[in-house]
């Protein structure tokens, strides 16, 4: 199950970079959660916690908004604890207003339910991310 875990983000992840948003969208359970932290460096639509389909596609349409170009690059997913995969990517894109390129690196923790991903965890660190995934150095010392 854990690989066919890692598979779903993957197709949710590739759908949604070749703009093909009605397969990203239903890659996501009906009522998933995403839990967004508040960066103070960016004007985010997406902070706090966001539930179901509606919310997802409102703030995902009010951020790609903001771009001219906006693309999410995985450098790493693997399986985690249970139903959990973590997700570690590179975000690019060119500022609408300001022109500007942007580069940041994101790290999730994504938990699928019935083939589907009901929730989505974002973290601004990778070592948090990992431990929350079940994959840190210090969750392994802790299950043992």
């Amino acid at each position: 199950m854990s690989q066919e875990n890692v598979e779903i983000v993957r197709g949710q992840l590739e759908a949604f970079n070749r703009g093909d948003f009605s397969a990203a969208i239903e890659a996501l359970d009906e009522d998933v959660e995403w839990q967004v932290p508040h960066v103070a460096t960016l004007d985010a639509p997406a902070s706090g916690l966001l539930r179901g389909r509606r919310e997802m596609i409102e703030n995902f349409g009010q951020w790609l908004e903001a771009w001219d170009s906006f693309a999410f690059e995985a450098t790493e997913i693997r399986a985690g604890r249970g139903s959990d995969v973590f997700l570690a990517g590179i975000q690019t894109g060119r500022g609408r207003t300001s022109g500007l390129d942007v580069t940041v690196p994101t790290f999730h923790v994504l938990t699928i339910r019935g083939g589907k991903i009901a929730r989505m965890r974002t973290f601004r660190e990778r070592a948090d991310a990992l431990e929350a995934a079940g994959l840190s150095e210090r969750a392994a010392r802790a299950d043992s």
